[in-house]
Formats: C-alpha cells, structure tokens, sequence
C-alpha cells in the first residue's frame, strides 16, 4: 500500500496547497481577524442542533468566533472560510443556518454520526440538500458520518468543488449524471454507495477532465462498457476494488499512461491479465488480487520496473489462478518493495532471483531504508521449487516473508539470520529439512515464526531461542523428528501469545518454562510424547485454546478454566472435572474417566456457553442426568462407547441448538425417546448399539429443512436455507413394527441405517424422495450447524460407525457419504423401484431379510455405488445386466438367494470372488466355476461312479469321529494340568485378569 497512500498523501498536499494560497493570511487567531455577526448566529444555531459528546464546541461562547473549535476566517473580512468538525462524534441535524456562510469554501463533516447512530438502514438521516447551495465550497467531505438514503443530485450545484469525499455504508444514487456539474473536479471518494442503479457511470467520470483520483470501492459495480475515446486522461489514482465487475475488456486502460495506482482487488474479473497495462509505465501501485484470472504470468510485468506494490495474490484457491512458470526475469522489478502471488499455480525456482534482487536495490542505494528495497514477500501456496538461496539473506529490508505451501526443500542457511529487519517469517507446509540453524535465533525483530509441517530433525534448544525478544507467535507442529528440549530452569526473553509444538516431541515431562508464559492464549501440543503428571499451576490458567489431545498424560484434572479445551486420548482418571460457564468446547474423550455425569453437568444453575463437548470412549456409568435444561447452547453432543444407562430425560429436549447426538453403544433403554421431538436442529443422531424398544416414531418425519434468518446479532440479516436430518443410525437396537412413511418427509437425508432391529413390513417406496442421497457427489465433508453464540452457520465435520463393504468402521468424513443399510431385519416384499433413482447412494444393505422379487432392472443407474449387499433375501430372477457397469462397484454380495442364470459379462461382476455369489444354485457363468448350458441354466455334473455313494459316507463319519477325539484330547492336554496344579492354575488365572485389564483399560 505504500505507493497507493503516497499518492493520496501527495493529493492531500496539493489541496493543503490550494488551501494555503485561498486562505493566505486568514488565520483566525491574527490581530486583524474578527467575527461578521451573522455567521456567528449561524454557527450558534447549527451549535444547538447537535449533540455534542465530547464538549468539542464547549468554546463557541465568545464573541469572537473565528477562534472558535474547527472555525478557519479570513484575516481581512472576517468572513468564515473553512468548517472542520472532523472526528468529534457529533450527531443530530444539520441546521440550514449554514447556507448565511456564504464565503464557506471547505467543510469536513466527516466521521461523526450526523446520520444517526442506528444499525437500521432505513432511519439513517439523507445528506441535507441545501449543502449543494454552499455555491463557494471548493473541498466537501461528508465520508462515514452515517449519512443514508439517497445522495442528493444538488451536490452536482457546486461548480466550484475540487474534493468530494462523501464515502457513506448505505447511501445510494440513482444516476450520476449531477456529476457533470462538477468540471474542477480532481478528487472524488464514493466508496461503499451503490452505484448499481448507475449504468453510465464510467461514461460521466470520462467527462470530468480534472481528475486526478478515482475511488469506488465496494459500490457494487457490475460491468464496464467500452470507453472509444478517454477524456479523464489526468487520472493518477483509479480504485474500483470490491465490486462485481466480471468483465477483462479493459482497453481504455492504454490511453492511462499518467496513472501510478491501480486497484482492482475484489472483484470476480475473469480470463487474461488486461494487456492494457503495458503502457501504465508510470505505474507504481498495482493490486489485481482476489479475481478469476487465468493464465501465465505476463512477460511485459517483468519490465515494469517503476512498479513499487504488486499484489496477484487471493485468500483462497477459488480466485486468481495464474500457471506456469515464472522467469528469474522478476528480479527486473527494481523498484519493487511489495510483492503478494500467493495462492496460484506458479512454478520454477525463483527465491535466487529476488535474492539477487536484493543485492542490486542495496547497490543502488547506499542507504536501502531511503530507497527501494525489499520489505513484504508472500509467494504462498503455489507450486515454487528449489531451495533457500544464501542470497536472499541479502534481503537486509526485508519486514514479513512468507514461503509456506509450496514445494521448497534443502536445509535452512546460517545467511537467514542476517534477515534483521525480518517481523513475520512463514515456511511452513514445505519439505525443508535438517537441523534449523541457530541464527535464526539472532532476529531480535521477530514476532512470528511459523516452521510447521515441514522435515526438520535434531534439538531445538535454548541457544535458538535466546534472542527472539519479540517473539509471540512460535509455530512448529508436524516436524516428526524435531524435538523441543528446553531445560526445566529455562527463563524464555519473549512473552508468547500463541504456541504450537503439535506432532513435535517435547516431552516426556511436561514443559517447565510455559509457566512463564503468562499471555498464553492459544496452546496446541497434541501428539508431543508428554507422559506423567500436568503440574498443579497449569489448572490454574485460563487459555482460549489448550490442545494436550494424544498424549500419555495421567492423574486427575481438578477444574478447566479454558475456553476451548481439547484432552482427549489420554490417560486422565477420576471423576469428571468442573468447568466454567463460558467454555465452548471439551474433549475429554478416549481417558478413563468413571462415575456420573451429574456432578460436572448439575451443579451448576446458571446458563452455560458449552457448544461442543466429547465424552465418548471412557468408563463413565448411570443414567443420564435431568439437567440439560442448563446447557441449551449445545450443539454437538458426544457421549457413545460408555456405560451408560437408562433412558434419556426429559430435559434433553430443550437443547434447541443441537445438532449432533452421539450415545451409541451405550446400555440406554426405553421406547425412542420422545424428549427428541423438540430439538428441530437435529442434523447427526446415533443412537446405535443400545437396548431401545417399540417403533420409530412417525414424528421423526418433521426434522426437514427450513428457511432460517442468520447474522441479527451482527446487524445483517441473511435468510438461508438449512438442511434438515442428515443422519440417522439406528442399528443394533430392538426397534420393532414397520419403518414409517413419514421419514420420506426428511428430503435431505443422507445416511439411514437401521439394520440389525426387529422391523417389519416392507421398504418405503417413496426412500425414492430422498433427494440428498440423488446428489452425484457431496462438495464437502462438513455439516452446517447454527452457532447459537454467533448466530451464523458454521461448517464441521461429523463420526459414525457404519457397515460397508462387509466391514464395520468408524468414518469421520460423513458428509462425504450417502447410504441405506436395513440389513438383519424381518423386512419382505420386494425392492422399490424408486430406490433406482438415489444415483448418488454409496451404499446399500438390504441383507438378512425376507425379501422377495428381482432384483430391480434400473440398478445400473445407481452410478455412485460402492458397496451393494442382497445377500441372505429370497430373490429371484436374473442379475441385471445393467449391475455389470457400476464402474465404482468394489464390493458385491448377492449370496444365498434364488437368483438364476448367467452372471451378466463384464470384467466388473467377473472380477469378484465366487463367494459372492453363492447359495444361488440356479445361477451359473464366472466367477462361479460352473459353465452355463445353451438354455442360461448351470451344466449338470456328470456322476463320475454311483456305487462310491456309500464309502463317501464312510469317510465322511471317520472326519466327525476323528473331530470329537482330537477335541477332546485336546481339552484335556491343557485342563487337566490346570485341575491338577494349584501354581499352574493360579498363573493362569492372573494372565487372563492382566490381559483383560490391559484391553478393557481397568484398574
């Protein structure tokens, strides 16, 4: 930004110039100055109109008001010239009282709340017409004083104005032909109105020959038509960033060749990097980021060499996307001391090149800080390689330098260290490798340090960190062989806020020296081999985020003071440990906590903020407690692989925010619980592997999707469209009677499992209107949940356990799945139809039931699926020929039906294994080894010798003798020892018990 701010610093000059010269000799604080009575009522009266906070006006008192607060006069005729009430926070009307100023020639209103300090758009106050009366003003700046509504077309009656600045959040204009009006115009600020009624808006700036800047800025500007000839040819500054302009063609840019910042960011302009800038040779200033341009890297940028700030940079791999290979030409751009091409395509090995660079800005200019050097480096997330040249270390100016996210390798030279001036500094998501070098450790400047995810090796000790001052932010997670080992004594020079060591050992005792870190806000060392005992103060601290997750950690936790607390997969005993109000998330998952829930969730009264919390896989025990009516902000609850029992309360129903209910394979009883029916957020219910009885109820139909207003408490409303049930596992319960029709109504359903109960009836035809699972494929893993806090949608990925493919396995990508499994049920009938139409399923389980019919002959529509499981029904017929091409089929069970005939052909069903298919004893063709007769019916054996009848029987009585003697000697050759040796049976005793304390985590 730095050639962009000084070109409006230089503007700004050559107003205070103009100013000077008008104003020469009018201070009104100069023995010659007095007050011209009727202005002074006029300012009184605009005085008593305005709410004044502050007391800026406490000195319009005196009879003398040209030395009043922000009141400029002129020397001689005492006539008020300027007006100044900047930044006051002033607020009320305006009073027309102003127009007796006659002589006004510069007012600035700006940044104080004339229009209303409301959020509601729509009370906000317009700009008062009579301004456009002030005939004399020459400077008019009206810019976030919160004016709204339309900008009046009276503004286009002050001829005589050279600045305008009225950049206002919710005002508009419905044409800007009032413009025209101004020809002396040289600056003009419109940033945020909307301008999207104004079609000829390019059109009318063209007609004003003055104009030296340009801003609209988030005026929501759709398209740029032709321009045949250019008028405005003066333009140093254009700024039309943040709008929704789409279109490249921008050929009048070649007739700007005085122009020195262009800005262009924001907007969704697609296809070749505009060729009209090759002639903006004066260009200093050029920032086209976050847009859709495609293609190389254009070679005439390489000799802009006047070009100070270059930003082809974009937040996400959605926007600007420039490929190829970029040339070492790029250490043409002398003058160039911002350089952003992050998050594109680029490749080759460049790092030499801008290193070089460097070293030619440092020969230029004997003192590179007064000219062009270096400072701001983001080449993130392309495809760079090679390695961190000694050159770069030449880089002496450099402020932030961020390599991370592409493929860059080699070890790190000692030459990083002379990098002095060196603030922000990010290689991570590299393959750089070998031990970091200690003068790393010299840059006393450093604030952020982010070597993550990359292959180094070796210690990091104190010797790195000894005078890193100014370091708060130390990242350095996923270096699998990197290990932090600071001595216990250790007294760290910096004050962390933010400390990431995940994946990087640092343990096995817990780290000493955090305890004087005492603005540690953010702690993530999950997977760093810490084992023992957490030490006492460390209880005692509140953090936003503290990660230990995936340790070896033991003892009990006495309180959580944190606000984001992540502890799972460790080994924490004891009772659940209390937490504050205002945590939002706890994973406490994977330990060995014992006992109830109630202490931790019921003794608190008051209102608490827990959004997320994670309490599976321990050894906790009774009945869940009544008492969820305190922890309504809910959205995520986990509590499955526990030992819990009984039914669910009552209270659980006023978790209106949830939706995510984990409580499988539990000891949970009762009919299905009808507490349920009132959390309508409900997006991931499992409550599997339990002991629930009776029918699904009908009522399960209403959790289906809705339109929800989002964003009121931030002042912007956004109406969006909220899915309903996603997920619904049911399995390994005792559910009876039929599955109800009213689950159709659920339209966005993507899993339903509800295999191994003791349902009846027949399969729903209309699972046919289950939409969410007739998309091709999901674009996301994630789930959107409404964050009660907030107010606005957040995306978050969710676990179940499922059986595909024959295997049971807990998937943590959900969203990315779609599937029905009613398997192991008393299911008959036939096989809809309409289930033909969910092309999107991935897998389906009807098996183990008593269903009948064929197989459907549209199954081949069914493109996506990947695991197909009949077996175990009493189907008929032949196997469709369309099954054949399910190119993603990896998985097919149709055993032990009635089916018949010939296996279709095709190397897809050709290629699964025989047990596929049988217990189908009409069907015939590969892989099963039976050939087919000419009639599609199996080949009869040929009976090789009918009198071997007998002897197969007496050979086959001999094999179950012979099995009864081996068992039973073999059960004696190992009881009967135990039986008759105390010792032997005590040992063996004592092997079972450690062996089951060892699997099922007792004590």
């Amino acid at each position: 930004m730095e050639g962009y701010m000084r070109g409006l610093v230089t503007l700004l000059l050559y107003f205070l110039f103009i100013v000077i010269i008008e104003f020469s000799c009018c201070n009104g604080y100069g023995p010659k100055a007095f007050c011209r009575e009727e202005e002074r009522e006029a300012l009184l009266s605009f005085k008593k109109g305005v709410y004044d906070p502050s007391n800026t006006l406490s000195s319009w008192v005196s009879e003398e008001c040209c030395k009043w607060e922000g009141v400029l006069c002129h020397n001689t005729t005492g006539h008020v010239l300027q007006l100044n009430l900047r930044s006051n926070g002033l607020s009320g009307e305006i009073s027309s009282s102003l127009l007796h100023l006659k002589h006004l020639q510069y007012l600035d209103l700006s940044h104080n709340f004339f229009g209303g300090d409301t959020l509601y758009k729509a009370l906000l106050q317009s700009i008062p017409k009579f301004i456009g009366s002030l005939s004399n003003l020459r400077y008019l700046n009206l810019s976030n004083a919160r004016f709204g509504g339309v900008i009046p077309r009276e503004l286009g009656n002050l001829s005589k104005l050279h600045y305008l600045d009225i950049a206002l959040s919710d005002s508009n204009v419905e044409d800007l032909e009032w413009i025209s009006g101004l020809p002396f115009l040289e600056y003009l600020d419109m940033t945020n109105v909307n301008l999207s009624k104004a079609s000829n808006w390019l059109q009318v700036m063209n007609k004003l020959h003055s104009l030296s800047v340009l801003v609209l800025s988030s005026c929501e500007l759709l398209a740029v038509d032709p321009l045949p000839h250019v008028n405005f040819s003066s333009l140093l500054i254009l700024d039309l960033s943040e709008n929704d302009l789409i279109s490249s063609s921008f050929d009048w840019f070649a007739d700007l060749s005085s122009l020195t910042t262009l800005n262009l960011a924001y907007n969704q302009i697609h296809g070749q990097i505009p060729s009209g800038l090759r002639n903006m040779t004066s260009l200093k200033f050029l920032d086209l980021s976050n847009n859709n341009f495609v293609g190389s890297f254009p070679d005439w940028l390489y000799q802009m060499t006047a070009l100070e700030h270059l930003n082809f940079g974009s937040h996400d791999l959605r926007s600007t996307m420039l490929q190829g290979k970029l040339l070492n030409d790029i250490g043409n751009l002398s003058s160039i001391t911002y350089l952003d091409l992050s998050n594109n395509a680029l490749e080759g090995d460049i790092l030499r090149s801008l290193g070089n660079l460097c070293v030619f800005q440092l020969s230029k200019f004997s003192n590179p800080r007064q000219g062009k050097s270096l400072e701001f480096l983001n080449l993130r997330a392309n495809k760079l390689s090679g390695s961190f040249p000694d050159s770069l270390g030449e880089c002496k100016c450099l402020i932030q330098l961020d390599l991370g996210e592409n493929q860059l390798s080699g070890n790190l030279p000692n030459e990083l260290g002379q990098l002095k001036s060196l603030q922000s500094l990010s290689i991570d998501r590299n393959s750089f490798s070998g031990k970091i070098p200690i003068s790393l450790g010299g840059i006393s400047s450093l604030g952020y340090l982010n070597i993550g995810e990359n292959l180094f090796k070796g210690i990091v000790s104190e010797k790195h960190l000894a005078n890193l001052t100014s370091l708060e932010e130390l990242i350095a997670s996923s270096n699998l062989q990197l290990r932090v080992q600071l001595s216990s004594n250790w007294t760290p020079p910096f004050q962390l806020s933010s400390l990431e060591l995940g994946s990087c050992l640092s343990g096995p005792p817990f780290p000493a020296w955090l305890q004087t870190q005492m603005n540690l806000s953010y702690l993530d060392m999950s997977y760093a081999g810490i084992s023992g005992v957490i030490p006492p103060w460390f209880w005692t601290r509140s953090y936003f985020i503290v990660d230990l997750s995936h340790n070896q950690i033991i003892g009990n936790i006495p309180s959580l003071r944190s606000k984001y607390i992540y502890l799972g997969s460790n080994n924490f005993t004891g009772p659940l440990p209390q937490i504050l109000s205002d945590v939002r998330n706890l994973d406490l998952s994977n330990n060995v906590f014992r006992g109830s829930l109630s202490p931790m969730l019921c003794r608190s009264k008051e209102e608490n903020s827990l959004q997320f919390l994670d309490i599976s896989r321990n050894l906790l025990s009774g009945e869940l407690p009544n008492c969820w009516m305190h922890w309504r902000h809910l959205t995520r609850l986990k509590l499955d692989n526990n030992n819990l029992t009984g039914g669910i309360p009552s209270s659980m129903g006023s978790l209106d925010w949830l939706g995510s209910l984990h409580l499988s394979n539990n000891h949970l009883s009762g009919d299905f619980p009808l507490s349920l029916k009132n959390c309508s957020s409900l997006k991931v219910v499992d409550l599997s592997e339990n002991e629930f009885t009776g029918s699904i109820p009908a009522w399960m139909g209403n959790f289906i999707g809705k339109f929800i207003a989002t964003g009121s408490r931030l002042g912007h409303v956004d109406i969006i469209y909220m899915p309903g049930l996603l997920v619904l596992v049911l399995r390994s319960n005792k559910f009876n009677g039929s599955i109800p029709l009213e689950l159709c109504h659920i339209d966005s359903l993507q899993i339903l499992d509800l295999g191994n109960n003791n349902l009846s009836g027949t399969i729903p035809r209309c699972f046919g209107n289950f939409s969410g699972m007739n998309k091709q494929s999901n674009s996301t893993s994630a789930f959107p949940f409404l964050d009660p806090i907030s107010d606005l949608i957040v995306g978050s990925t969710d676990t179940a356990k499922l059986v595909m493919k024959g295997l049971e396995y807990e998937y943590n990508t959900l969203g990315l799945l779609s599937g029905i499994d009613l398997s192991s049920n008393k299911l008959s009938g036939g096989i809809p139809e309409e289930l033909t139409s969910l092309r999107g399923l991935i897998f389906l389980n009807l098996s183990h039931n008593h269903l009948q019919g064929k197989i459907p002959v549209k199954i081949g529509a069914m493109t996506s699926l990947e695991s197909l499981d009949l077996s175990m029904n009493r189907l008929s017929g032949f196997i469709p020929q369309g099954m054949a091409t399910i190119s993603f089929l990896s998985y097919l069970n149709l055993s032990y039906n009635n089916l018949s005939g010939k296996i279709p052909s095709g190397t897809q069903l050709q290629g699964f294994s025989p047990f596929s298919f049988i217990g189908n004893p009409e069907l015939c063709g590969a892989p099963l080894t039976g050939d087919c007769g000419e009639d599609g019916k199996p080949e009869a054996p040929i009976p090789e010798n009918d009198g071997e009848d007998d002897s197969g029987w007496i050979d086959m009585k001999w094999f179950y003798l012979g099995m009864l003697w081996g068992f039973a000697v073999g059960f004696w050759a190992i009881f009967a020892p135990l039986a008759l040796k105390r010792a032997w049976r005590n040992a063996y005793c004592q092997f079972l018990d450690e062996m089951k304390y060892k699997l099922l985590g007792w004590c």
